[in-house]
């Protein structure tokens, strides 16, 4: 249980921050928030290629890819992982985005889905950081594991940022988005903790 600690923290912390943006995301100090990181990173098209990494069609092209290498390489746990933290994590987005239906930023040419919270943001966590946390248990070397580290959380910066700079999100929705994807990706490390001591111990 004493290694799972950390895990339980986090969670409760990411799943109370959600709440808080769930609760106060249009309170005036939210707004303020929100208008000051549209001006701050409004209309920087070099994002793109970050949302393009979010995008649904990337994401099940991504983890499919690798759900095949692990099964290929006799791992199916972890590709149940993956197919847990993706496949759920669009799930509760989705379950999400329809109870709170919050409109989306006033924009041309807006997408007619609703904003809270961001997909981009919760499913780029979710799906790099599953892969990155399988990758990260193959790799011995510290200094290759720490690349791998930054890279993973640059990715995750990048596609939740972007949707601000593209205009399709408020800046609220992109931290209630990590704020989700977190809380359940520690829920499913903590399953899977308790999974691996029983299968160790039968």
């Amino acid at each position: 249980m004493g290694n799972n600690r950390w895990k339980i923290g986090v969670m409760v912390a990411a799943a109370a921050l959600f709440v808080l943006l769930a609760i106060y995301h249009n309170a005036p100090l939210m707004q303020a928030f929100d208008r000051a990181m549209d001006g701050w990173l409004g209309g920087i098209t070099w994002f793109k290629p970050f949302s393009f990494l979010g995008n649904p069609s990337t994401i099940v092209t991504v983890c499919l890819v690798v759900i095949v290498l692990l099964l290929i390489r006799r791992s199916p746990r972890d590709a149940l992982f993956i197919v847990l933290a993706a496949g759920l994590g669009y799930a509760l987005n989705e379950g999400l985005k329809e109870w709170f239906a919050r409109p989306r930023p006033d924009r041309p040419g807006q997408l007619e889905s609703y904003s809270f919270p961001s997909g981009h943001a919760q499913m780029g966590l979710l799906y790099v950081s599953s892969i990155a946390i399988i990758a990260v248990r193959r790799i011995r070397e510290r200094h290759w594991r720490g690349l791998l580290i930054s890279v993973a959380a640059l990715l995750i910066a990048g596609m939740g940022l972007s949707r601000i700079a593209l205009g399709r999100h408020y800046a609220t929705d992109v931290l209630a988005g990590w704020a989700a994807g977190t809380a359940y990706l520690s829920l499913l490390l903590i399953l899977f903790s308790f999974w691996e001591k029983d299968r160790s111990r039968s």
